[in-house]
């Protein structure tokens, strides 16, 4: 009863915190997002056996901020969109670092710093296209990641409880024992249906981009959410952190938002959205 209470009491906090920052304005989503990138990297770091303030920690995180800092630039019009081709320097960048690593592991630690990269600040630096779309001229509005935010957490939450309550078939029991394929199907259906008020409640997108959307979060959420669960696996750990009380840390808390944003984005880029 009382780790219910403490997971209860963390997860309003963790929503009032993202649902805030969303309201608060563009400052307010770069200053948390940015936070978010930067955690959720170290605890990747961390669970893959990378010491604290090693160089290729350090790396990774400056690597992680800087892209982040300027797709949020970018994608805000403040400074023009070209210069995000500097984060196609990144690989030299971490390439250039590593030579100044001196252990016998640089093929181990270049390989977790591109995994990284590739996995945390990327797809998390990508939100910035969520947040600054061209149908609004790059002005700030928060509908559009803050409905997609709703969908994966209903589908997270979806199937948590059919799983819960019908779960008697195994989804991938090599990586997850306690996903099934009943969760899957209750997730899938209360984010379809979710999808269809989406349009009233959040607006900008019409009801077909939002189902597309929906679909995307319950294909993709699940791989994001499995692929945690395979590293978490492998490095032999429960939670990636601890940071949130009852939940565990930030990576578990947006394993499936890695995965669902870059097919958004590229789905939102290809609609001139």
């Amino acid at each position: 009863m009382k780790n219910l209470f403490q997971r209860t009491i963390s997860g309003i906090v963790y929503l009032v915190i993202v649902i805030g920052s969303l309201f608060l304005g563009k400052y307010a989503f770069g200053a948390l997002f940015l936070a978010v990138s930067l955690l959720a990297l170290a605890e990747y770091y961390n669970i893959s056996g990378y010491p604290e303030f090693e160089g290729i920690t350090v790396a990774g995180l400056l690597t992680g901020a800087a892209t982040f800092i300027i797709f949020f630039l970018s994608a805000s019009g403040i400074i023009d969109r070209a210069y995000i081709s500097l984060v196609a320097l990144s690989p030299v960048v971490l390439m250039i670092a590593g030579l100044y690593m001196h252990n016998n592991h640089a093929l181990k630690d270049l390989s977790g710093m591109f995994v990284g990269f590739l996995y945390i600040s990327l797809p998390l630096a990508l939100t910035t296209f969520l947040v600054f779309p061209s149908v609004t001229d790059q002005y700030y509005t928060h509908r559009i990641f803050m409905g997609l935010l709703i969908l994966v957490w209903i589908n997270d939450t979806g199937a948590y409880v059919t799983g819960m309550l019908l779960g008697k078939h195994r989804l991938f029991l090599r990586i997850s024992p306690k996903k099934s394929w009943e969760g899957l199907a209750g997730g899938t259906l209360f984010t379809l249906i979710a999808a269809f008020f989406m349009t009233r409640l959040m607006g900008i997108l019409d009801q077909t981009d939002w189902i597309v959307l929906a679909v995307i979060v319950c294909i993709f959420g699940v791989y994001g959410d499995l692929a945690e669960s395979l590293i978490k696996r492998n490095a032999k750990v429960k939670d990636s952190g601890t940071i949130i009380p009852g939940h565990g840390g930030v990576l578990d808390r947006f394993d499936s938002v890695l995965f669902v944003v870059p097919v958004a984005v590229v789905y939102l880029m290809l609609k001139g959205i």
